[in-house]
């Protein structure tokens, strides 16, 4: 049996798409594709959390008044999707627009809030923006129509934009506003609402909830159900083994489990397997060079109380605010579990960044990554860092801190 190992995200995707897609839908009696991450689904998998998720949502979105709503919770727990499930099916109803580049500073943010709306916003500085946004909402209101703004990965909102949102929001003495703001982001996301400079903003949240991942069952369960919705008229190729395989190498996240499945329908197809066994996980998923899913957190349990507080640190707040010590000259950050920070997501480059530190400070350096590293905003090849810097790894935040620890 021969495996496609992919030797970059770009090249694996491409020989799915050219070459294995059709195949193996034919293979298996597809009539679309099972696996894909895309947020833009006709037949959602819903859980009893998701399921209530879904209730609640479609409720407030016919209520009258405006507000916050919050879901968080972890990379592919559904969030995305979810949302724009509901929200997607109100556009008739109201205008809606989404936002999911958040790493911007206040002024740029609210371009291109104006600009999703439809807007002008060109030289505004931001409260003559927020002006123009509410004599439009302004307008909207008299007409009896509302809005509903969708701020993707929320948890890299920058302070001053957390403050400015509840201006967007607030009646005033003669307007409505009709506006519902959507905040999508990762655990952290709810203890950044808890920080003094989010009161006012905490305070119009008419609901939160938090998605978490598949458990075993429900990882069954969504194979199945992705399966059944892409027209399958053949028995789930799929043993029951093989699944809890995949929800233990996945952890339960939808997102890896649409990219390993895609991948073993494939070298299946390859193989000319017709019933997938564990075997051809495992061989799979070590094609894939990922990490399996406990390794992450015992990576965590081992770093989290030790920062020396003589040395710089990287705070992860992609992963629960985690101190990450700079106690080596170089520390790796990539998919590959051969880095010293791991992050196991195909948006990441196997080798994407590293940090030196020398007599003179600390820097990062892009080693030639797809999706680029960006500090306080701004892609960079290599940059030497400051106290409070912001480092983005495509939607993985983490934090520099040259300060004592506490």
């Amino acid at each position: 049996m021969t495996l496609e190992t992919p030797s970059t995200e770009s090249t694996a995707q491409s020989r799915i798409t050219t070459i294995g897609k059709l195949n193996y839908l034919d293979f298996f009696g597809f009539s679309r594709p099972p696996f894909r991450n895309a947020s833009d689904v006709s037949e959602p998998f819903l859980n009893a959390t998701l399921g209530a998720a879904k209730t609640r949502l479609e409720a407030i979105f016919e209520e009258p008044e405006s507000g916050v709503v919050v879901v968080d919770g972890a990379p592919g727990s559904g969030k995305t999707t979810l949302t724009n499930y509901v929200v997607d099916r109100r556009v008739g109803a109201c205008m809606v627009a989404k936002i999911n580049h958040t790493l911007l500073p206040e002024k740029e943010f609210l371009q291109v809030l104006l600009h999703g709306f439809g807007l002008q916003a060109d030289r505004l500085d931001p409260m003559r923006s927020i002006g123009r946004f509410r004599g439009w909402l302004s307008q909207r209101n008299k007409a009896g129509k509302r809005a509903i703004l969708v701020i993707d990965e929320a948890h890299n909102l920058q302070p001053e934009v957390f403050r400015q949102l509840p201006l967007l929001i607030e009646p005033d003495a003669s307007t409505q506003t009709r506006l519902y703001v959507v905040l999508l982001g990762r655990e952290s996301l709810g203890e950044d609402l808890a920080r003094p400079y989010c009161k006012r903003l905490a305070a119009l949240i008419r609901y939160q909830t938090r998605l978490t991942p598949l458990s075993p069952a429900d990882t069954s369960s969504y194979i199945r159900h992705q399966l059944a919705i892409a027209g399958g008229s053949r028995t789930n190729p799929l043993t029951d083994r093989a699944m809890l395989l995949i929800h233990q190498y996945t952890g339960g996240s939808m997102r890896l489990i649409n990219t390993l499945c895609d991948f073993v329908l494939f070298n299946a197809y390859m193989g000319q397997i017709h019933r997938i066994s564990p075997e051809l996980v495992k061989t799979t998923f070590n094609a894939l060079q990922w990490d399996p899913a406990g390794d992450r957190d015992r990576q965590r349990a081992q770093t989290t109380g030790t920062a020396n507080d003589r040395v710089s640190r990287l705070i992860l707040e992609y992963d629960r605010n985690t101190e990450y010590p700079l106690a080596k000259q170089t520390v790796t950050i990539g998919r590959a579990t051969s880095n010293d920070i791991c992050i196991r997501d195909l948006r990441i480059s196997r080798c994407h960044a590293r940090l030196v530190t020398d007599q003179d400070g600390t820097s990062i350096e892009d080693l030639d990554s797809k999706n680029g590293v960006y500090v306080n905003g701004t892609r960079v090849a290599g940059r030497r860092l400051e106290d409070g810097d912001l480092i983005a790894i495509d939607a993985f935040a983490m934090r520099f801190s040259s300060r004592r620890a506490p």
